[in-house]
Formats: structure tokens, sequence, C-alpha cells
């Protein structure tokens, strides 16, 4: 799933605007698969703040390499 690289450069809420925008086809062929497997969207939606929560502590600066380490390593055992 190919995801858009940024075009702005600057304005922070134009940018977070725009990633949203590039990730939303994606997001929704995601969502899709989960519900036709037979997940129900509150059962998605928790699961997907649960993995943004997981992501947003994996990128704190204090934590940052361990982490990625971590997920790669778990993302890499999934496949």
């Amino acid at each position: 799933m190919p995801v858009i690289s940024p075009t702005i450069h600057t304005q922070q809420n134009s940018r977070e605007l725009e990633c949203q925008r590039a990730m939303e086809d994606e997001f929704l062929v995601f969502t899709a698969l989960a519900e036709e497997a037979g997940w129900s969207w509150q059962e998605i939606a928790l699961a997907m703040l649960e993995l943004t929560e997981q992501y947003v502590a994996a990128m704190r600066p204090s934590s940052a390499m361990e982490a990625r380490s971590m997920l790669r390593s778990h993302s890499r055992s999934l496949h």
C-alpha cells in the first residue's frame, strides 16, 4: 500500500490534513478488510486506538530507538 509523501513542508495543520488524505484510501481498505473478516466497527476502532497509543508511546524520544526495534521485530513475526 503506497502512501503519498508530503508536499507541504511548513504549515503543521496543512501537513496533518495532507497526511490524513494520503492515508485515507488505505485506511478504508484496511477497515473494510477487518469488517469482512467479522470484526465490528467498534472492535476495529478500539483496536486502532490501542495501536495508536502504542505507536505514540513508542515514538517518544526517550524510548523511540528501543520501541522502533521492538515494532520492527513484532511486524516481522506477523508475516
